[in-house]
């Protein structure tokens, strides 16, 4: 026997009704229905088990029915009808998790627009919140690996231009100390041959004038060439002019040795440490970068005794570069350099100061930065500094920086006596 069509349609209604109370059943989301007053009418399972927690919001602490049913909800609720906020849920032993639930309220109306009753939805959004957390988690790891990259890329870029530096420094040196070598030399035996020269002309010059009078007009030609070249400058001047000469190859060939200084080419790696005077690691910098400088600004040095120091000489050598090109370029006509070095317990200091134009405040922060620069575009890479700023701390060494406007700038580096390795100084 058959169900008639009047009874299946009648039994539909009751059908859809089982259905979205089944729905509301297994809802991880806790679902209340009240009447207007508070009374629960109905509750799924999930929010019988959050009823069982301890509630808290705003400080208020409780069971539900005293947090969340407070008298003042209607009003919260307004014209709207509508009300959510956030609550945390503990569990009876002090020692259970918290997890925070959004609550919704809606207040529910008939057709005419009379009050029936409220729903309440109270979602968990704890797995939202520590999946946030992840995210934030990731995003700083992901800051961190950037930064470390960044440094990375930073000392592949300073171990590149170091490396670039030698090899230019070593090939210079090369190729122009054996010209110098055998000029310096020539210089000396054509000293030695001009002497010789020179006496001979002076003996003859005394025997002209010991010759008897009928024989002196055979001295005429002689006479004559001698005013032509002017034979008495010459003899002043010719030993002078050598002197001179040699004096400017024993310059070229400091500036080579300068040059192998600055860089250590064919002695030692660039970042194999060792015992150096940095007095003379200033003096051979200061000598590559004068053609910078001389024509803008008076080098003054104030060296203070300071030993030796275990470093890597060629990155020192680069910090130096850098600092005082910067100050020869923060001088705009006509200023003054000042390289000064001290000792204190168990470090030394040098200080490299300029009376150019100073960096602003909001500038001073970031002069360490990689790719920021006060200078105008195609003036600086702003890595100078940023490449200095590792190599110090990679000496365990520090940075500290003056700066006025209009006034100049100082840069003080403090390094260790001995080197530093893990926390273990080497050495006495």
């Amino acid at each position: 026997m058959t169900d008639s069509p009047a009874s299946v349609a009648n039994d539909i209604p009751a059908v859809s009704e089982a259905l979205r109370l089944a729905a509301l059943e297994v809802l991880a989301d806790g679902i209340w229905i009240s009447e207007p007053g508070g009374e629960v009418l109905y509750r799924n399972p999930a929010a019988v088990q959050m009823e069982r927690m301890f509630w808290s919001r705003s400080g208020h602490v409780g069971t539900m029915e005293d947090v969340v049913f407070e008298p003042d909800l209607p009003q919260r609720m307004g014209e709207s009808g509508q009300w959510s906020g956030e609550y945390h849920l503990t569990g009876e032993d002090s020692a259970g998790s918290v997890r925070s639930v959004v609550m919704e309220v809606q207040l529910l109306r008939d057709v005419a627009g009379t009050a029936t009753g409220m729903s309440f939805h109270a979602r968990d959004v704890s797995r939202e919140w520590w999946r946030e957390q992840s995210l934030q988690d990731r995003h700083i790891e992901l800051e961190q690996a950037y930064t470390r990259l960044k440094e990375t890329q930073t000392q592949l870029l300073q171990s590149e231009k170091m490396a670039s530096i030698g090899q230019l420094a070593a090939g210079v040196a090369h190729e122009i100390n054996n010209p110098i070598g055998y000029v310096h030399s020539n210089l000396g035996t054509l000293q030695v041959y001009m002497r010789g020269l020179l006496n001979l002309l002076n003996a003859y010059d005394r025997l002209g004038q010991a010759i008897p009078e009928n024989l002196r007009p055979l001295l005429v030609p002689v006479e004559e060439i001698k005013v032509q070249v002017d034979y008495d400058f010459l003899q002043q001047d010719l030993p002078q002019l050598l002197v001179e000469s040699r004096e400017g190859i024993e310059r070229v060939k400091k500036i080579v040795l300068d040059l192998r200084d600055f860089s250590h080419a064919g002695q030692l790696e660039n970042d194999e440490w060792m015992v150096a005077d940095v007095h003379r690691g200033l003096e051979s910098t200061l000598n590559i970068v004068w053609n910078e400088l001389k024509y803008k600004a008076e080098v003054r040095k104030d060296f203070g005794p300071i030993p030796p120091i275990e470093c890597m000489p060629s990155q020192l050598n680069q910090v130096f570069l850098n600092l005082l090109v910067n100050a020869g370029q923060a001088i705009a006509d006509q200023g003054v350099i000042t390289v000064a070095t001290s000792r204190g317990e168990d470090e030394i200091c040098i200080s490299i100061s300029d009376d150019g134009h100073g960096i602003p405040p909001a500038q001073l922060a970031r002069i360490f930065d990689p790719f920021f620069t006060t200078k105008p575009v195609g003036k600086g890479t702003g890595l100078g500094l940023a490449l200095s700023y590792g190599i110090v701390q990679k000496h365990h060494g520090r940075f500290e920086v003056d700066s006025e406007v209009g006034k100049g700038t100082s840069f003080r580096i403090f390094l260790p006596l001995r080197r530093v390795a893990q926390g273990i100084t080497h050495g006495p």
